[in-house]
């Protein structure tokens, strides 16, 4: 009883400091926030059922949740993509190399927003990726326009820093 007791003791811990965590990393990968939740959700059921074989000497907590959410994401557009139809898939003028290319381009652009402050993000997802113009982002994000300006220019040096890399 005690030994059940522990675990979900270290069970309800390990979700506690890793829910936020895992639920950005997700949301920079994953657009539609129905979806971020469950696969935050099952990023927690694999790691709770996988608890039992976890050796603290190979990988601490924190690389161990890391590499599940990673391999939940991967997994999901994985699905994702074999469920769509050929005719949904966009095809790159170049050929499969481009099309390689952009997805990695993607995914180096998703890891450089998760590397940006709250703001900043907000800022970029919703003039770039929800399409409002810098005022109408300026009024969601309750900064002033000229701020907006100025963050989004600095944001942008940043990021292109970030991907250069």
């Amino acid at each position: 009883m005690s030994e059940t007791l522990t675990n979900q003791n270290l069970q309800e811990q390990i979700y506690l400091d890793y829910k936020d965590k895992v639920t950005r990393y997700i949301s920079g990968k994953v657009p539609d926030p129905h979806t971020v939740e469950d696969l935050v959700s099952f990023v927690f059921v694999k790691a709770f059922a996988a608890l039992p074989s976890f050796d603290r000497k190979k990988a601490s907590v924190s690389t161990w949740i890391y590499t599940i959410t990673r391999n939940v994401v991967i997994d999901h557009y994985r699905t994702a993509k074999q469920h769509s139809e050929l005719v949904e898939m966009p095809v790159a003028d170049g050929g499969i190399e481009e099309q390689i290319l952009s997805e990695e381009m993607l995914s180096r652009l998703a890891d450089a927003l998760m590397k940006l402050d709250k703001r900043e993000r907000d800022l970029i997802v919703l003039h770039y990726y929800k399409g409002h113009t810098l005022k109408s982002t300026a009024e969601i994000l309750h900064i002033s326009y000229s701020y907006a300006k100025l963050l989004h220019g600095n944001v942008l040096k940043e990021l292109r820093g970030l991907l250069e890399v």
